[in-house]
């Protein structure tokens, strides 16, 4: 019967199709061997250091609602804006902050310049609210603190930095 049926659809115009569905038990393994593949990828990675601090599980960074800006993306990839970054591309003579303490890259500006001290009591507090500790891992700035490290971000003024 099988056969009969085979060469029926393959020799007659029977219509719609109805088995050119796939399951999707098929599809969501074949998107969970995707993901685990880009994760590998993405793991492995020498050239998104920073990246990877704030979204080291593609699957946890897909769920999050990045707030599109470029102070945000900025920060998120230490691309443009610190001191280090310019200083690395010669648009500006040094890398140190305007705090005179050191360098002024990511880590920096979010745990320790002296000129952020008020925007930072701002995180910290939130933070504290809700029973973390400081400083937070920064994948937990960007998965459980997203808003208030927003905020924080809009709050800097990168031009006086």
């Amino acid at each position: 019967m099988a056969d009969r049926l085979a060469k029926r659809a393959a020799t007659e115009d029977i219509g719609e199709i109805v088995y050119d569905k796939i399951p999707r038990e098929t599809i969501i393994t074949e998107e969970e061997n995707r993901l685990t593949k880009w994760q590998e990828q993405w793991t492995s990675s020498t050239i998104v250091v920073i990246s990877k601090l704030f979204f080291p599980y593609i699957k946890e960074g897909m769920k999050t609602m990045i707030p599109i800006s470029a102070e945000f993306t900025a920060m998120v990839t230490g691309h443009g804006l610190t001191r280090s970054y310019l200083h690395r591309f010669k648009f500006i003579p040094n890398s140190t902050c305007p705090c005179r303490i050191i360098e002024q890259t990511i880590n920096h500006i979010i745990l320790n310049c002296t000129q952020l001290e008020n925007e930072r009591r701002i995180i910290q507090n939130a933070i504290f609210r809700t029973a973390d500790t400081w400083p937070p891992l920064f994948e937990q700035l960007t998965r459980k603190h997203i808003k208030t490290f927003t905020k924080f971000v809009r709050s800097i003024d990168f031009t006086a930095l």
